[in-house]
């Protein structure tokens, strides 16, 4: 899979867990929303990781 659609894809999904976010906030309160942000937050550290990986994997590759 080339290395721009994975970041989009990333970017798309991160927009969905901020209106998660956004929508448990209106509806349920503070508390849930911060744990929305706390799992997208610790998804995003691992997709970033997995990201710079891929792109050390296709470094090597070219080599």
């Amino acid at each position: 899979m080339p290395l721009i659609r994975i970041l989009r894809f990333g970017v798309l999904l991160s927009c969905g867990w901020l209106a998660l976010a956004a929508l448990l906030w209106q509806h349920h309160g503070f508390l849930w929303a911060a744990l929305a942000i706390i799992i997208w937050v610790a998804l995003l550290r691992l997709f970033q990781q997995a990201v710079l990986a891929h792109a050390q994997a296709l470094a090597k590759k070219k080599d």
